[in-house]
């Protein structure tokens, strides 16, 4: 008899038990099955709660770096916006450069011995004394000095002055144009019995920027001026050097 046939007759000879049996493993098949697919089920659940954290994160991530690029895109505006800023003040800069050397470069006056009236000046009988024009014509870029009677050169330059003098009857002037305290060009005049006379010169100097020009009139001498405006003194900028 071979075992096949052993396991038959036992079989048959218990069949409840055999039931009983295999349904028992059936159940423990099943529980372990049960157990396998609940350990799978909070494993599933567990990786679809990281993936969705992983997708929170990632929608973060795409929020922040939408909101880097909109800081980025407008930082790049504002440094268009500065660029065209700065250029625009290069270019006022040049400009007001360009002004400020056409005004450096115009320089003129023209002034009268007296302020108002007429008259002569004060005879000063041991010193020699610098004439003041007070009557002001023109004083464009403002190198003259009405208070002083002084001419201050702005700018190296070529520069050319004119004087003018009057005396009245019995009257006797002699003056000289200065350059930084020296004498350049005299002046003369005395009058005759017909009352007015006048005398002239005119020289062309070059300055350098801060040299002072001004007329100096000889001790016990006078010059005289009235309305007309008779005794004056001008100049202007040739060109700068």
């Amino acid at each position: 008899m071979n075992q096949m046939d052993s396991d038959r007759k036992i079989s048959a000879v218990h069949p409840e038990e055999n039931v009983h049996t295999a349904l028992a493993k059936t159940a423990a098949a099943l529980a372990a099955l049960k157990s396998k697919v609940s350990v799978l089920e909070q494993e599933t659940e567990e990786k679809g709660e990281k993936l969705e954290n992983v997708t929170t994160w990632r929608e973060q991530q795409k929020d922040e770096i939408s909101t880097l690029k909109n800081k980025i895109e407008e930082q790049e505006w504002k440094l268009v916006q500065a660029d065209a800023h700065e250029k625009d003040l290069i270019s006022l800069v040049d400009k007001l450069k360009q002004q400020l050397n056409v005004s450096a470069n115009k320089v003129a006056f023209s002034a009268s011995l007296l302020a108002q009236g007429s008259g002569s000046t004060e005879r000063s009988a041991f010193r020699d004394t610098t004439l003041v024009f007070k009557h002001v014509v023109t004083n464009i870029g403002d190198a003259y000095n009405p208070h002083t009677g002084v001419f201050t050169a702005p700018l190296r330059g070529a520069y050319h002055f004119e004087l003018y003098i009057a005396v009245n009857k019995g009257e006797y002037a002699i003056t000289t144009l200065m350059k930084n305290d020296y004498d350049e060009f005299f002046t003369a005049r005395e009058s005759g019995s017909l009352g007015y006379e006048s005398a002239s010169n005119s020289v062309s100097l070059l300055l350098e920027a801060g040299d002072i020009v001004s007329v100096r009139l000889f001790c016990n001498k006078v010059v005289h001026d009235d309305e007309s405006h008779i005794s004056s003194f001008s100049g202007h900028l040739l060109f700068p050097m």
